[in-house]
């Protein structure tokens, strides 16, 4: 067993050093003289029988860092590692430092799960940033870390879905009553499932028909630019000015989904001032921001309520991710600030509101349902990502679903959406999977896509594959063995399987 604090000397841990890396005494120093070539140091560390919670620090300095065009690049003190459980590769890192800063301590926290992951990989470094970082290995430490309790709320809370406002007290005597789970309602509960797609950024007419005439009923109208872009969409009157023409769109969007019988999602696909370097919404610490977010949303409501026949929920906010626990506004609570400001002006339209953690699966052990009806909560659904993005930020060898030498089933996936159905099961929950997928590349991505959609409908989940016509990685008419390869080719296994689930057939 660990102590309740490891200190690994200097001398305990074989540092192996890449590019750009030196060592003098204790002391590792990553200088990329000026280039965004980056450099590493790396080494392998036996974490023994330890599992859950752990929290790893170092303590470094940084000299001209420059600022990182994705969150996941930057200045490193990273673990690497594979969920023994699920397969999946980790890979947690401290929050990104630039600029110059003096000696400090740099923290990581991950959670190893409940089997010991034995040993795990560390990176000491820089990756597509200049600059020049030291660290100093003799103050590494690993210590076993009680994680964070998200907040719960209204545990006891029964979801009901009546058709108008002046329905509440039905519904109000349904939660005071026996509560019988997938019991009826007068609109959302008695809809039909619906299946589609995330539609392109500026969606057509004929975008419309297509996916309608491939069986689709739902598109997911994403309003989104600069995507997880650091510091992002800090313009505030530039971007109602941006939001505005995308509601502009929207307008036309509906009066075509009314012509091919589509419902439409309306998504708020990046926030007020986007993500801040550790990929934490800049809206949970900057209220500037998150007022922002509410005003946005009160001139939707104001815009389109009235629309409920055709819009199927107002989406709030696109994969929240929080990743530090005290914060002054939650992932929660920005949600449920909107939601109550849409409710003061549109008692009628659906709302949908997302977990943290990219909108995940797991994230539903801890989520909390608003004491709102008429709410659908929803998922997104990658796992594992290291087969369905394989390749997208880079080179990683191809590995084909399914795999049983990673326990990569059916099953498996399954077993990670079960806290969802636990969810949807206690508190009455309609679910929505906005958004699921496997690259064009990845071996076996048809059955992947068979599995999860096979999934969904036993569930009576709504979903929108992602995504129709939009980026050739996703497109299902496209098909190679990477980027560089992909070409339109029109009929692809993957299109089969998804048009066939888009017409609730069973495919082979």
């Amino acid at each position: 067993m660990f102590a309740a604090w490891i200190v690994f000397p200097a001398a305990a841990v074989e540092w192996s050093l890449g590019h750009n890396a030196t060592r003098e005494g204790d002391i590792v120093v990553i200088d990329t003289q000026g280039k965004r070539n980056g450099g590493a140091a790396h080494a392998k560390l036996d974490l023994g029988g330890l599992t859950g919670g752990v929290r790893a620090t170092i303590r470094a300095r940084g000299r001209g860092i420059g600022r990182p065009d994705k969150s996941y690049f930057g200045l490193k003190f990273m673990f690497h590692y594979r969920d023994p459980a699920s397969g999946a590769e980790k890979w947690p890192q401290a929050d990104h430092k630039g600029g110059d800063f003096d000696w400090t301590t740099l923290e990581l926290t991950t959670d190893l799960g409940p089997t010991s992951v034995g040993e795990v990989g560390v990176t000491l470094g820089l990756q597509n940033v200049a600059g020049k970082v030291e660290f100093d290995v003799s103050s590494f430490t690993v210590e076993p870390h009680e994680l964070y309790e998200f907040p719960r709320y209204n545990q006891d809370y029964v979801i009901s879905y009546p058709d108008t406002k002046d329905s509440r007290a039905e519904a109000q005597r349904r939660r005071d009553g026996k509560f019988v789970a997938n019991s009826a309602s007068p609109r959302l509960r008695e809809r039909k499932q619906l299946r589609g797609a995330m539609l392109p950024l500026d969606p057509t007419e004929d975008d419309i028909k297509t996916l309608a005439e491939w069986g689709g009923t739902i598109g997911r109208y994403q309003m989104s630019r600069n995507f997880q872009k650091i510091d992002a969409n800090l313009d505030f009157p530039e971007y109602e000015k941006w939001l505005d023409g995308r509601l502009d769109l929207l307008e036309k969007v509906l009066v075509w989904a009314r012509r091919y019988g589509m419902m439409i999602c309306v998504d708020l696909h990046v926030p007020p001032g986007s993500i801040r370097d550790n990929s934490e919404m800049r809206m949970f610490t900057d209220k500037a921001c998150l007022d922002l977010y509410i005003k946005c949303w009160e001139k939707i409501a104001c815009r389109f309520k009235g629309n409920a026949d055709v819009i199927y929920g107002y989406d709030l906010l696109n994969e929240p991710h929080q990743n530090r626990h005290e914060v002054p506004f939650s992932y929660w609570d920005a949600q449920r600030l909107a939601a109550e400001a849409i409710r003061r002006i549109d008692p009628d339209t659906a709302i949908v509101m997302e977990a943290n953690w990219s909108s995940s699966a797991p994230a539903y052990d801890y989520m909390s349902p608003l004491a709102m009806d008429n709410v659908i909560y929803e998922v997104h659904m990658y796992i594992p990502s290291d087969y369905t993005h394989q390749g997208v930020n880079g080179w990683s060898p191809a590995r084909r679903w399914p795999n049983e030498s990673c326990g990569w089933n059916k099953e498996m996936l399954r077993a990670k959406l079960a806290p969802v159905v636990a969810f949807a099961q206690r508190h009455n929950a309609r679910i929505f999977v906005g958004e699921f997928s496997a690259i064009a590349w990845a071996p076996g991505a048809d059955q992947y896509l068979r599995d999860c959609i096979e999934l969904f409908d036993e569930y009576g989940w709504d979903w929108c594959y992602h995504a129709f016509n939009e980026w050739r990685g996703w497109n299902v008419e496209y098909a190679g063995d990477s980027l560089k390869t992909l070409r339109r080719v029109g009929d692809t296994p993957r299109k089969r399987v998804l048009i066939d689930g888009l017409k609730g057939k069973k495919s082979k």
